[in-house]
């Protein structure tokens, strides 16, 4: 069964990055994966449509990841969530517990790391692929 991945990143670049990430399940028809460079068009695709997963960043124009995801918890939805962000974890600690947050991927990222992250947590098999 194909996974939806949602990804929401101010930087346009980052949707390249991720389809580079998760070649190999995109390609095998194990993941499909949605990029949103405005957390608004995010917000707006969700009200109809639900992810296996969201990769977040934190600080972006007119919502951040923070902020975001409350809205989304707002919804009930316990839906798996990374941040993800070139600042320090630490500083979003707080945020990151009280939002239900599963994971925090430090940019740069070590994409065999992201990879074995996301297979783990939609429990796609290494045998899968």
């Amino acid at each position: 069964m194909q996974k939806v991945v949602a990804v929401i990143d101010d930087e346009l670049e980052m949707e390249d990055l991720y389809e580079l990430i998760l070649e190999k399940q995109i390609k095998r028809g194990l993941i499909n994966l949605k990029f949103f460079s405005d957390s608004r068009k995010f917000l707006s695709w969700f009200k109809d449509n639900q992810p296996d997963l969201i990769l977040s960043d934190i600080n972006m124009p007119h919502l951040d990841g923070p902020e975001v995801m409350k809205l989304v918890r707002k919804t009930g939805s316990g839906i798996p969530t990374y941040f993800v962000s070139g600042y320090a974890e630490s500083e979003y600690a707080r945020a990151m517990k009280e939002l239900g947050v599963y994971r925090f991927i430090s940019k740069p990222m070590n994409f065999s790391h992201v990879q074995s992250l996301i297979e783990y947590d939609l429990g796609i098999l290494a045998a899968n692929l």
